[in-house]
C-alpha cells in the first residue's frame, strides 16, 4: 500500500487561498507584447476576441507570479549597486507603456538602463525574468532567441517602440541564484514582422488555422495546456460578448465600436454584449448554410448535425 500523502498545513491553505480571494481574473483589451512571439496564430486570435473563460490561477501560482515582481525589484536595486542609472517608472509613477498596431497591442517596459559596464553610454531597455534550474540551464545553452522566444520577441518590441538600439536581458535562477545577462541589438525587420501579424490578427474576423489538428500528438504538447482547446479541438461553444460579435470592430486608439447600434464599446460593454450578439461565424462549431440580412439570423448546421440559427432562439435546434 502506498503511504498517504501527507495534509497541507491550514495555514498554507489560508495563505493560498487569500491570494485566490485578492485576484480578479479580467480579460485582456489588447494582445500583450509578452505573447506576440506566441508560435499559435490561433491562440493570439482567441485571446484578442475574448473567446474562453478566463483562467483562475491557483494561490501558490499567484505567488509565483508575485516572486517574480519582486526579483524585478531586486534587479533594479543591484544595477544601481553597481551604478547603473535605471528608469522604471514613467514622471506619473507608471510603469512605462508601450503601444502599437492602433493601441490594439500593449505592454508595460521593466526598465531602461544606463551605465552597463559593457557599454556604459547607451541606454538599454532591460527585461528581467526569474526560471527554474531546467529553464536556466535551457537558457545558458542556447541564448534567449531560441531558449525563450517570447521573451525574445517582447524584449525587441519594446526596444523598437522605444527608438533604443540595444537591450539587454537579466535572468535569475530560481534554484540557486545564479545571474544571466545577455545584451542583444535591435532587429527590426524581426519586428516588423511580428507586428504585421498582429496587425493582421487584429483586423480578421475568421479564426487562423490551427497550429495542430491533432492535440494529441507529440509535436502538439502546447495544445495541452492551452485554455482555449476546448473551443479550437472539442467544438465547445464561445463565449457571448461583444468581441466575438459580428457587428463589433477594433478601431483606432485601442477603441471597439459596434455596427449595429452605431456606437463606441466600453469594456464592460464588450465584456456584457447584448441580446442583438451574433457569433462570428468561425467560432461557431459549424458550417453556416444560410443568413437573413433583415431578420438578422444566420443558419448553421452544427457539427452535431444539429441546425442552429443564431439570433433566433440561443442555439435551439429549428424545427
Amino acid at each position: 500500500m502506498a503511504p498517504l500523502p501527507k495534509a497541507e498545513a491550514s495555514t498554507v491553505r489560508a495563505i493560498y487561498g487569500a491570494y485566490e480571494a485578492q485576484n480578479k481574473p479580467r480579460d485582456g483589451r489588447s494582445i500583450s507584447v509578452s505573447t506576440l512571439a506566441e508560435e499559435c496564430e490561433r491562440k493570439l486570435f482567441y485571446d484578442f476576441r475574448w473567446v474562453s473563460e478566463n483562467e483562475t490561477p491557483q494561490g501558490r501560482t499567484l505567488r509565483i507570479f508575485e516572486s517574480g515582481n519582486i526579483e524585478e525589484d531586486r534587479w533594479v536595486e543591484n544595477l544601481r549597486m553597481i551604478g547603473c542609472e535605471v528608469v522604471d517608472r514613467d514622471e506619473n509613477g507608471r510603469q512605462i507603456m508601450v503601444e502599437a498596431c492602433d493601441g490594439h497591442v500593449r505592454g508595460y517596459l521593466d526598465s531602461e538602463i544606463l551605465g552597463l559596464p559593457e557599454a556604459p553610454k547607451t541606454i538599454h531597455v532591460g527585461e528581467m525574468k526569474s526560471h527554474n534550474l531546467k529553464s536556466f540551464t535551457s537558457l545558458l545553452k542556447d541564448g534567449v532567441r531560441i531558449a525563450k522566444p517570447l521573451h525574445y520577441g517582447q524584449l525587441q518590441t519594446y526596444m523598437y517602440r522605444r527608438g533604443r538600439s540595444r537591450g539587454i536581458y537579466l535572468a535569475v535562477c530560481k534554484d540557486d541564484d545564479r545571474l544571466y545577462a545577455e545584451r542583444m541589438e535591435l532587429d527590426t525587420e524581426y519586428v516588423l514582422r511580428l507586428l504585421a501579424r498582429a496587425d493582421r490578427i487584429i483586423k480578421s474576423n475568421d479564426p487562423p488555422s490551427k497550429l495542430h489538428e491533432d492535440p494529441e500528438a507529440k509535436m502538439a504538447f502546447a495544445c495541452q495546456w492551452c485554455r482555449h482547446r476546448p473551443v479550437c479541438h472539442h467544438n465547445a461553444w464561445s463565449r457571448a460578448n461583444c468581441r466575438t460579435c459580428l457587428f463589433a470592430s477594433p478601431e483606432g486608439g485601442g477603441s471597439w465600436s459596434c455596427a449595429r447600434f452605431h456606437k463606441p464599446l466600453s469594456i464592460d460593454e464588450q465584456q456584457a454584449g447584448c441580446p442583438a450578439h451574433l457569433f462570428l461565424p468561425g467560432l461557431v462549431p459549424g458550417e453556416q448554410i444560410d443568413s437573413d440580412e433583415e431578420s438578422e439570423t444566420v443558419t448553421y448546421k452544427l457539427a452535431n448535425g444539429e441546425i442552429w440559427i443564431d439570433g433566433a432562439n440561443d442555439k435551439t435546434v429549428a424545427a
